[in-house]
């Protein structure tokens, strides 16, 4: 189990001056799951894992958008 914290994109519907669009900024995201895969460009990560080895609510997060992984515990599952 680990927890990701990365930078996700967001959208401001409207128009704006350009010193406007310096004060608006990208979300901060904490992900908690169990790794199934990380490349160059994509780490996938599972909110649950059951004992049969399959998984359930899978999120993509842009390797790129990743500013730390920290290792929660081992799983324990057998």
């Amino acid at each position: 189990m680990v927890v990701v914290k990365w930078h996700d994109a967001r959208f401001f519907p409207g128009t704006y001056t350009k010193e406007a669009c310096k004060e608006h900024n990208m979300c901060l995201f904490e992900s908690l799951g169990y790794i199934i895969a990380k490349d160059k460009t994509t780490l996938r990560i599972a909110a649950e894992r059951n004992n049969e080895g399959e998984y359930r609510d899978i999120t993509l997060i842009p390797t790129g958008s990743i500013l730390s992984i920290r290792k929660l515990f081992p799983s324990t599952l057998v």
